[in-house]
């Protein structure tokens, strides 16, 4: 074989050699690429799944720190609700009125960092009126007491009266039973009787006139206190259905709005009939016997 020959020889081998190394470095290059791609896809995925996952523990965390807000705030509408009833009890204190209200009323004020605009603002307008029903109501109850405590004050004054008359009586049969008499001890203890028994005479009176207009006027302003009750009752409805949509639980409102009615429509029917009743009594007993 000539020399030329023999390089053509050579060069086709190394020809058919680096075919076969190019086709294997396309071939490597390829399968490279596929689990680049792979791998890039895989990563994405993942990059999803955990953005997810941060998105839903977000989610679960606001809902949660939502939930503890708004039942905290419940427990202090619920109260707010009861202290307007208990302005009708006249033998609570005014500092004692609202205290269970006003020990749980700041938990509304967090709602405003986890509310939206409509349930803040259903919040708020509850929470204003709330006040100044208080306020109302505690201008109206003013009088009232005095009134009670007038009559309260008067019979304390009838108890001792009829003490005192009951001391005076004993004296008096101590000195008809004593064998020496005087007269001027005697004229004593009969103007002291009567002073008494005139004392205690218009005393009962004064106080049987006030007890007598104090019961209707107590009446009246339990039903005037049940008819706030209602009044917020309702202004509390917005505040439970925009709270349940923000927490994602279902509510119909036109079915819920019918239930509160019907509980309204209950409590209302039950406070006449128990005023009517109490109306009838107060009347048996103002009548002569």
């Amino acid at each position: 074989m000539s020399t030329l020959g023999l390089l053509s020889a050579v060069e086709k081998v190394l020809a058919d050699y680096g075919g076969v190394i190019i086709g294997g470095l396309i071939t490597l290059i390829g399968a490279l690429g596929g689990v680049i791609l792979t791998n890039r896809a895989h990563d994405l995925r993942l990059q999803m799944q955990l953005a997810h996952d941060r998105e839903l523990k977000n989610r679960d965390r606001e809902m949660s720190l939502r939930k503890e807000v708004y039942l905290a705030a419940a427990e202090a509408i619920s109260a707010g609700l009861m202290a307007v009833g208990r302005f009708a009890n006249l033998e609570i204190t005014h500092d004692k009125l609202t205290e269970d209200y006003q020990s749980k009323a700041a938990s509304l004020a967090k709602i405003n960092v986890v509310a939206k605009e409509t349930t803040m603002r259903a919040v708020s307008m509850f929470s204003s009126e709330l006040g100044a029903t208080f306020l109302r109501l505690f201008v109206k109850r003013f009088p009232l007491i005095r009134q009670m405590q007038e009559t309260a004050f008067l019979k304390g004054q009838i108890e001792a009266g009829l003490k005192e008359q009951t001391r005076i009586l004993e004296l008096i049969k101590q000195y008809n039973l004593d064998e020496i008499k005087d007269q001027g001890k005697w004229d004593w203890l009969q103007k002291s009787f009567d002073f008494e028994r005139r004392h205690f005479e218009e005393t009962a009176k004064k106080a049987g006139k006030l007890e007598a207009t104090l019961y209707p006027n107590q009446l009246k302003f339990m039903e005037e206190c049940a008819e706030e009750t209602v009044r917020i009752a309702r202004l509390l409805a917005p505040v439970i259905v925009s709270v349940r949509k923000e927490l994602e639980l279902p509510i119909d409102e036109v079915e819920y709005d019918r239930l509160l009615e019907e509980q309204i429509a209950r409590q209302s029917e039950t406070i006449r009939e128990f005023s009517q009743q109490v109306q009838s009594l107060l009347a048996s007993e103002a009548q002569p016997s």
